[in-house]
């Protein structure tokens, strides 16, 4: 997970914070940060001693940043216990001059500040709260004003195997309180947006049974030790507030909390767990709101077994739902390839692992260890380019299941309640397929329900609309009495109307019967080609006319003799002769003013004809926006079908991989928003799919 022993340090220390005094992002910004490791003098200064060079090193550093797309910088200003800064409490940082305690004649956090301020760039302070040396026990190698030189019973020996340092022992008040008064002189005296800590918190090797015995008042050891970082972060983050309101507090924890065999509500890993190897509860942050934001170091790839980056980011977006706490990803890219970082590239996958992290609402965007890492590797810069400044913004609409993406749907295109909703069960697609053009002529979303029991996010959605009709389409098998029965409680002044026939095409002319719009033209498609239906809801939602579900060798009676009423002039008929045979079209051709019979729109399976519908349909080059969800299940679709239509945009029905019609199709179009409906989308192909709408 981490670099060589003698870096795991500065790694752990990478992390950072986001809201700022000098507000250059706006609350729905997407973080964008790097981490600018002093400790080694691995990514600033390169060179000591020379205040010029070092200024001009900087300057070159954030603009390579920037030019990536990088809108945060976080740099480390107490790397050990030390100060890039002038401070009254710490001795200058050795990293400056090559001398801890030496004046490097000038005072290096204002230019910092202000060079990434005149870019738009935030400004992070970073400061490793507990460290002192990383590879000496010895305190005289320390600058003679160092406090944990003049106050050697604050410090701690860390040893395991060959290595040895020193640390603030996190069981004391005498020291919380130097760690609160450093955070603070900074804060008070510097413009900064944010401060940030790394997560080096307890370490194997640390003996603090003396201070346990005089404070552990008899408490569980590990908890005692917990308890003491839930006191400085509590400390720090007040301190915070009472001096400049506007600046945050966040930590970068290790990527795991505890794996599922230490706790069921742990994440699906084997690996080092921050809650009883380092102390550090990053649930109880989360929970005691003692951050505000937090950035874990999820530093794998998607699908590593031990570690899988796909399980964790899902985790973490989990625990902070429903908090104040904003969730930033720590994206490891310092591994690229090399075989002492297991040869995982997580440089190579950041494309998807962007884009996998922008599937979930919770999270607000990403660090990046280290700045060197970036500025280094020229096809990251492009990937991560491509990632920042695509003219594509990316909005997830998606829930932990498929009724709370169908509220999603619904709050993103009926923001302001609406009169009407359509209700149909989530588990029972081939009911609702032809809905969008009901819903649309009654400008209402389509919520999902179970068969028996109204799920409490469409309640809550019921609630919020605050309709006056709601229709609910299927049979008692497919919603049954007892959900009516809620719907009278949720909402006792609403008028509920079932739409149900004996069968699926029952159910689509009974539907068709309800549209209020005049009707002169059908779309046909198979009782069985559930997906076909859907690749042309938004359509004939747009248009508000009926798609009409018929069997394969013939149109039943009933809607043919419906059909003979209306003054129809086209009809379109989605799927292939294996879904909708030439009788079919022949029938209807009987009806419509115009020849029909060459209207078959289909492909080889249910991506191509997605494809040929796009391309028959939507023949504008622009759209202003288009809209994704998976080919299976297709249930996220059928709720994407209204909010399609009330766009006037098509809806991309993805499979494992981008088709090769759609591939075509969707290269000679282009946006400037897509919508993600709902989980589980391939993010290859979804990926693919951005490239080509670009």
């Amino acid at each position: 997970m981490k670099k060589l022993q003698v870096f795991v340090l500065s790694f752990m220390m990478i992390f950072t914070t986001f809201n700022l005094n000098v507000s250059a992002l706006s609350n729905d910004q997407e973080m964008r940060a790097a981490w600018i490791s002093t400790v080694y003098n691995m990514d600033w200064p390169s060179t000591k001693n020379n205040q010029a060079k070092q200024k001009q090193e900087y300057i070159d550093l954030i603009d390579k940043l920037k030019a990536s797309g990088i809108n945060t910088v976080v740099v480390q200003v107490r790397p050990k216990g030390d100060a890039i800064y002038k401070s009254s409490i710490n001795p200058w940082s050795e990293y400056l001059t090559g001398t801890q305690g030496k004046d490097p004649g000038y005072d290096p956090l204002p230019f910092l500040i202000d060079e990434a301020h005149k870019r738009g760039m935030e400004f992070h302070a970073w400061f490793n709260p507990y460290r002192v040396t990383t590879s000496t026990t010895d305190l005289n190698t320390l600058s003679e004003n160092h406090p944990a030189r003049r106050n050697p019973s604050w410090v701690i020996e860390h040893k395991n195997g060959a290595y040895q340092a020193l640390a603030y022992n996190p069981g004391l008040p005498e020291v919380r309180k130097h760690i609160v008064d450093s955070v603070s002189e900074v804060v008070r005296n510097y413009n900064i947006d944010g401060v940030h800590f790394d997560d080096y918190f307890y370490r194997d090797g640390m003996n603090d049974d003396e201070t346990y015995k005089k404070y552990g008042n008899g408490q569980d050891k590990g908890d005692w030790r917990r308890e003491n970082v839930n006191t400085l972060l509590r400390e720090v983050k007040s301190s915070i507030k009472s001096i400049k309101s506007n600046v945050k507090f966040g930590v970068s924890p290790s990527g795991i909390w505890r794996n599922k065999s230490s706790d069921p509500t742990g994440s699906d890993t084997r690996g080092q767990e921050s809650y009883s190897d380092l102390f550090a509860d990053s649930r109880a942050w989360i929970k005691q709101g003692l951050v505000d934001y937090i950035v874990p170091q999820v530093y794998w790839p998607i699908g590593f077994s031990a570690a899988d980056y796909s399980k964790l980011v899902s985790w973490w977006s989990n625990e902070v739902k429903g908090t104040n706490v904003n969730l930033y990803i720590g994206q490891g890219v310092y591994k690229q390839g090399e075989s002492s970082n297991g040869n995982q590239n997580i440089a190579a996958q950041i494309k998807d692992q962007i884009n996998l992290n922008r599937q979930y609402s919770e999270i607000k965007g990403s660090m990046y260890f280290s700045a060197r890492d970036i500025t280094r590797n020229t096809k990251l810069q492009s990937d991560m380019k491509e990632l920042y400044f695509s003219n594509i913004a990316i909005r997830n609409l998606r829930g932990n299941e498929r009724y709370d993406t169908a509220v999603e749907v619904s709050k993103e295109g009926w923001k302001n309640g609406s009169e009407s909703v359509v209700l149909t069960n989530g588990n029972s697609v081939v009911d609702g397929v032809t809905a969008t053009p009901l819903a649309t002529s009654k400008d209402a979303p389509i919520l999902l329900t179970e068969k028996g029991k109204i799920p409490e996010a469409t309640k809550a959605e019921l609630k919020r609309l605050n309709p006056k009709n709601i229709v609910v389409i299927g049979g008692t098998t497919v919603v049954d009495e007892n959900a009516l029965k809620e719907l009278n409680t949720i909402l006792p002044s609403a008028q509920v109307k079932r739409i149900g026939g004996i069968d699926r095409y029952e159910t689509s002319l009974l539907i068709a019967k309800e549209i209020a719009s005049p009707i002169n033209k059908v779309y046909v498609t198979g009782g069985y080609g559930e997906a076909d239906s859907l690749s042309i809801a938004s359509k004939a939602g747009e248009e508000k006319q009926p798609i009409i579900l018929s069997e394969k060798e013939s149109i039943n009676n009933d809607t043919y003799n419906w059909l003979k009423t209306k003054n129809l002039q086209d009809a379109y008929f989605i799927g292939g002769s294996q879904v909708l045979s030439d009788k079919v079209i022949e029938k209807i051709n009987s009806l419509t003013s115009n020849n029909v019979s060459n209207n078959r729109v289909f492909g080889e399976n249910r991506q191509e004809t997605n494809a040929k519908v796009i391309e028959k349909f939507y023949t504008d080059s622009k759209y202003s926006s288009v809209l994704v969800t998976k080919s299976d299940p297709l249930v996220d679709a059928l709720t994407a079908g209204p909010l399609a239509a009330k766009l006037k945009s098509p809806i991309v029905i993805l499979g494992n991989k981008v088709s090769p019609l759609q591939n075509s199709v969707l290269d000679k179009k282009n946006t400037t928003l897509v919508y993600q409906v709902g989980g589980g989308i391939n993010q290859t192909a979804f990926n693919k799919t951005l490239e080509l709408l670009k």
